[in-house]
């Protein structure tokens, strides 16, 4: 090979990696979303995010939901970083149930990117209790 194709060669591989389609924190910020059900939680749901604003539909075909869990959430995000979110019920689009004011009064849940892998936003939420950390880790994924 001489000079000029080894040079058009990494300006080639350069230029490709550049470009890929690697997703980033901000990828996550607005769109619509799907997290699976895993041992946890039981069901899948889409969340929707609109700048600060966040709906979350619970999806359940089936209609096992018991009667007390709203299908559909409303939440307020508040930026701490650019992977970093805390998330409170909204309060001015439903009426909560004493476990959602019980996390509101708590300062919601703080939310911390683990990984990005492929078109998913791996995750750890945790929620302060008296001084005690209560964590759950999850993922949802570009749809």
């Amino acid at each position: 090979m001489n000079k000029l194709t080894i040079s058009i060669s990494l300006l080639l591989i350069i230029s490709l990696n550049t470009y890929s389609q690697e997703l980033k924190c901000i990828d996550f910020k607005n769109g619509t979303f799907l997290s699976p059900a895993t041992d946890q939680i039981p069901y899948s749901y889409t969340i929707i995010r609109n700048g600060n604003k966040q709906t979350e539909i619970i999806n359940d075909p089936n209609n096992t939901l018991p009667d007390d869990i709203k299908k559909i959430t409303y939440g307020i995000i508040e930026w701490v970083d650019e992977c970093t979110y805390r998330l409170k019920f909204d309060e001015t689009k439903m009426e909560l149930s004493e476990f959602q004011k019980f996390m509101n009064d708590n300062n919601g849940t703080l939310n911390e990117l683990l990984k990005i892998e492929d078109n998913c936003f791996y995750y750890k939420s945790t929620l302060l209790v008296n001084g005690e950390e209560i964590r759950l880790d999850g993922k949802f994924c570009a749809e």
